[in-house]
C-alpha cells in the first residue's frame, strides 16, 4: 500500500491551526489505497481532509476541476474549500456529504441503489466537455495527455520517468510477482480489440463505484475521488463496474439500460472486454508494485472469465 502515514494527533493540530472554530469529532474514513482521510467537525460544519504524497498531488487538482465543472449539475460532488501542504504531504479539505460508501451496503441495499448508480454514471457521461482537448487522463489544465484514445490505453506498457510512481517498471518482470508472459498475453488480447473502440470523447470517472460513491436511502449522495478521470469511451466505466462486481452483471444491466433509451452501442462486448484487459494490465503493475499477491490472483481469475466469455483460450 502507498497510503501516507500521518498520526491522528498531528492531523488535529494541523486542522486546529486552519480553522477559527473548535475542531473535533476527528475520525478516519475510507479505505483508499493512495490517500488517508479523516472526517471532522469545525464549529457546526462537517468536512473531510485527505492526505497524499507528492507523487499523487495532481489528483487534488483534478478533483478541484471536476468540482467546479459539476457545481451546477445533478451530479453530487464535494466542494473543496482548502488545499495545501503539511510537511511532505499534500492535503485537500472538502465539505462532507451524507451517505455511506456503496461497498459497505448489504446486498439488498446495493440492489436498491443500482438504478441511481446507473443514472448518475450516465449523467457523468453526458457532461459537456467540448471546451477541453485530448484523450486519456487529463492534467490540471483540463487537457487530455494523449492524442487518441487508443494511445492512452497502449501507454500502459510504457515506462515513466525514474522518479515517477512506476518509474522504469519493466524491471519488475524480474524482481516482483509481475509475470512477463501473462502480461504480454493480455496486452495482445487488448490490442486486438482496440480497433472496435471508438475515438469519442466523454467524461469518464475511471474508478466509479465501490468506495468512491456515497449513498443514502437508495440514492447516490456523492461521487468522490476523480484521480483516475479521463476523456474517452464511456463504456470504460461500465467495464470497471462489471469487472469488480461480477455478481451484479453490470454488463447486461447497462446493455438493457442503453437499449431502453434507444441507444445502439456498437461492438459492445468487444469494447467492454478490451477495457477489462486494460484494467488487468494496470492492476498487474499495481499489485506487483505493492506486493498484493492475493489481489493479483483474484484479478487473474476474473480475467479468465472474460477470456472464456470472449471464446478465447
Amino acid at each position: 500500500m502507498v497510503r501516507p502515514l500521518i498520526e491522528r494527533a498531528d492531523v488535529l493540530v494541523m486542522l486546529s491551526g486552519l480553522f477559527d472554530s473548535t475542531v473535533d469529532e476527528l475520525a478516519p474514513v475510507g479505505t483508499g489505497q493512495v490517500s488517508r482521510a479523516y472526517s471532522f467537525r469545525a464549529g457546526v460544519d462537517e468536512y473531510v481532509v485527505r492526505f497524499v504524497d507528492s507523487a499523487m498531488a495532481t489528483s487534488f487538482g483534478k478533483d478541484q476541476l471536476i468540482a467546479d465543472r459539476l457545481a451546477s449539475s445533478v451530479i453530487p460532488v464535494p466542494t473543496i474549500v482548502m488545499r495545501g501542504t503539511h510537511g511532505d504531504l499534500h492535503y485537500a479539505i472538502s465539505r462532507k456529504l451524507p451517505g455511506v460508501q456503496s461497498d459497505e451496503l448489504s446486498g439488498e441495499e446495493f440492489k436498491r441503489l443500482t438504478p441511481s448508480l446507473m443514472d448518475t454514471l450516465d449523467a457523468i457521461h453526458h457532461v459537456d466537455i467540448s471546451d477541453t482537448s485530448g484523450y486519456g487522463p487529463f492534467d490540471e489544465k483540463d487537457a487530455g495527455l494523449y492524442p487518441s484514445w487508443s494511445d492512452s490505453l497502449l501507454s500502459v506498457v510504457e515506462e515513466g520517468d525514474e522518479d515517477s510512481f512506476y518509474g522504469k517498471w519493466h524491471r519488475m518482470f524480474d524482481e516482483t510477482l509481475l509475470d512477463k508472459v501473462y502480461f504480454h498475453d493480455i496486452l495482445a488480447r487488448m490490442t486486438a480489440l482496440l480497433k472496435y473502440c471508438p475515438e469519442e470523447r466523454y467524461l469518464v470517472h475511471g474508478d466509479f463505484g465501490f468506495g468512491n460513491v456515497l449513498a443514502e436511502a437508495g440514492k447516490v449522495t456523492a461521487v468522490l475521488d476523480w484521480a483516475e478521470a479521463r476523456y474517452g469511451d464511456f463504456l470504460y466505466d461500465v467495464a470497471w463496474l462489471d469487472l469488480g462486481m461480477p455478481e451484479m452483471d453490470f454488463r447486461s444491466r447497462f446493455r438493457d439500460f442503453y437499449r431502453a433509451k434507444g441507444r445502439d452501442i456498437s461492438r459492445y462486448e468487444d469494447r467492454i472486454a478490451c477495457y477489462q484487459f486494460y484494467f488487468s494490465l494496470d492492476s498487474q503493475r499495481w499489485y506487483a508494485k505493492t506486493g498484493q499477491s492475493e489481489a493479483n490472483d483474484w484479478m487473474k481469475d476474473r480475467i479468465a472469465l472474460v477470456i472464456d466469455r470472449m471464446g478465447g483460450t
